[in-house]
């Protein structure tokens, strides 16, 4: 009777097992990548990250960086710049403290990413970098009839993103391999799906 105990929890074990061992590490969007403007930047268009195809391993030691630097206690404890009794001081030392962290994190997610992984990341900041420049260059004349008036602004700068939107989607056709691109489009719509089911959840009362 025992060992008939014994191995039925085992075997309930076993196929418990799989499933929490399949639970993998999220990063979600990182910034990984590089924009005008903007050295540390949030995917340039949905699922981009995806198409890293990042390890696992990878993912845990990225977020094991992130916590220890970026999203450390101390670092999340500095004053900021809607604290109303922060001194200019203070906001100097949370500045330098912060690009400190920021610093050593990218270092850390340098080392930790391959050299195929690194040379894609360049590639794709190149690609965005140069349709972003085009698009613009497109647009520059409404962009400037446009200058003193904001509703006609708003219009242009739509315009502009969606312009930038559709270029560097095809951009990418000459940069990811076929399957990156299959990653990237599952992964967006993963995401897609996550922010429709956020959006859908009530809001926590004040």
């Amino acid at each position: 009777m025992f060992a008939r105990t014994v191995l039925a929890l085992a075997a309930a074990g076993l196929l418990a097992a799989p499933a929490f061992a399949q639970k993998k590490p999220e990063l979600q969007d990182f910034p990984f990548w590089t924009g005008p403007k903007s050295p540390h930047a949030k995917a340039f268009v949905p699922g981009l990250q995806a198409a890293l195809e990042l390890t696992p391993e990878q993912v845990e030691k990225i977020l094991a960086a992130r916590a220890s630097t970026v999203d450390s206690p101390e670092v999340r404890a500095l004053k900021s710049k809607g604290d109303p009794n922060a001194t200019a001081d203070e906001l100097a030392t949370a500045n330098a403290k912060r690009a400190e962290a920021t610093e050593k994190l990218y270092k850390e997610v340098d080392l930790i990413l391959t050299n195929a992984q690194k040379a894609l990341v360049e590639k794709i900041n190149d690609g965005y970098a140069k349709t972003a420049a085009e698009v613009l260059e497109d647009l520059q004349a409404k962009f400037g009839a446009a200058k003193g008036n904001e509703e006609e602004m708003a219009k242009v700068r739509k315009e502009y993103a969606e312009a930038l939107a559709a270029a560097f989607d095809k951009k990418l056709d000459g940069i990811l391999s076929t399957d990156q691109k299959t990653a990237v489009k599952k992964a967006a719509e993963v995401e897609a799906k996550r922010a429709a089911e956020n959006k859908d959840k009530p809001k926590p009362k004040k």
